[in-house]
């Protein structure tokens, strides 16, 4: 979970507009915003001071140069988004919170907000109130993340190095629980943990924090600094989107490939394979029984299983061969530059890890007693194509579901 949140994009099964949002939305996103509208009214603040403008003025300019060269990253990554879209507008933001006057900051953030509106209106799933309530999140964070600064003023016009983490903490952790409460509202079958974001995410909330202390020191320093932040910020977006781009081939269970890209690289390999007269082999895995799984103990624990077995199975392949969920509980491996007879070996040891797997469940029960039925096929013995060799390899896996199952089978 990030500490710049937005509520820009939902579950698929949530309710995409307001008046069809479940019960408590409405209310708790009236109250965040009011909250945010009350704040700079209510927080003691002095006036602005020309070099206080000075920093707003530096910090907008940046933000916008930022936004605009990351603009067709920044649409794409909004569309992808399921949790709660990482944005990089809290550099500048939370640098903002550390060295100027709350109310200023809240301004600053509505411009920022703004901008990125006109910039990705059409995008689907982007409504207003949900950019609206994005604002007022951001606004709330700020002000708590400029309290707790202000109480580590080290009198030189930015907080001492305590006052910034503890600020960083302030602001990541009010944001992550005013957003996880309203993705929690409206998609209340999601569990708490999924709205929690992944380890490369909270890297990337730790690199925005860190963006904007550095933001707040070259304000006092040496301001115009600031606007070399802005390249950096533009490539640390694309390599985000890259990444989320390179997780859409994955299957969401297994972290495997999917069948579309573990079939790309193997149409790549066999190319590669016929041009130089090399072997390619294919296995086809098909978990036994387990249909018997999922009914004795649920779906979830199913899905455990799968994950496990998907672990052994890359577990006993090279680094570079291509390992995919083919569908259901059937998987299929791609291995390059190897023959009938290493392929085989390949497969006994994949049955053997899969035999010996103790799968503990989320929901505390073990599950034992696996067992795998597998295919070999290899290239240009089976075929030279993809679908000839695949079709060869799932003939031998029925030929082994049928003569006793937890066995490997090589089409000759």
């Amino acid at each position: 979970m990030d500490p710049q949140g937005e509520f820009t994009a939902v579950h698929p099964s949530a309710g995409t507009r307001l008046r069809t949002a479940p019960p408590g939305v409405l209310p708790y996103y009236l109250a965040v915003e009011a909250a945010a509208v009350v704040l700079p009214f209510a927080v003691p603040s002095t006036a602005p001071t020309a070099r206080e403008w000075l920093f707003f003025a530096i910090l907008l300019g940046s933000a916008l140069a930022q936004a605009e060269l990351s603009a067709k990253a920044e649409r794409m990554q909004r569309f992808l988004a399921r949790n709660p879209h990482v944005s990089l507008s809290s550099v500048w933001i939370f640098g903002a919170a550390l060295v100027m006057p709350p109310g200023l900051v809240a301004v600053l953030t509505v411009l920022i907000y703004a901008h990125a509106w006109l910039r990705t209106a059409d995008v689907p799933g982007v409504r207003p109130y949900r950019v609206t309530c994005s604002v007022a999140t951001c606004v709330v964070s700020a002000f708590a993340a400029w309290a707790v600064a202000s109480l580590f003023d080290g009198g030189a016009g930015a907080p001492e190095v305590t006052g910034v983490v503890a600020a960083g903490l302030t602001f990541f952790l009010v944001n992550t629980v005013l957003v996880m409460i309203g993705f929690k509202l409206h998609d209340p079958s999601r569990p708490w943990l999924s709205l929690a974001g992944s380890v490369p995410e909270n890297v990337l909330d730790a690199a925005t924090l860190c963006f904007g202390a550095v933001a707040a020191v070259l304000l006092t320093a040496r301001p115009g600094l600031v606007p070399l932040l802005v390249l950096p910020l533009v490539l640390l977006r694309r390599g985000e989107l890259g990444r989320q781009l390179a997780l859409r081939n994955r299957d969401h269970t297994t972290g495997l490939l999917t069948i579309a890209e573990w079939r790309a690289r193997a149409e790549a390999e066999l190319e590669r394979a016929r041009r130089t007269g090399g072997a390619c082999g294919i296995l086809m895995l098909d978990l036994d029984h387990f249909k018997r799984v999922n009914d004795t103990h649920g779906h979830l624990a199913g899905d455990d299983v799968l994950r496990a077995v998907a672990r052994a199975v890359r577990g006993e392949v090279r680094i570079y061969d291509a390992v995919g969920r083919f569908g259901g509980e059937e998987f299929v491996v791609l291995l390059p530059g190897i023959g009938q007879g290493h392929s085989a070996a390949v497969a006994e040891r994949i049955r053997d890890a899969v035999a010996s797997l103790a799968v503990e469940t989320a929901g505390g029960r073990r599950i034992d007693g696996l067992s795998v039925s597998i295919g070999v096929a290899v290239h240009p013995a089976a075929g030279s194509g993809v679908d000839e060799v695949l079709g060869a390899a799932d003939k031998a896996v029925y030929e082994a579901k049928h003569t006793g199952r937890n066995r490997v089978c090589v089409r000759r």
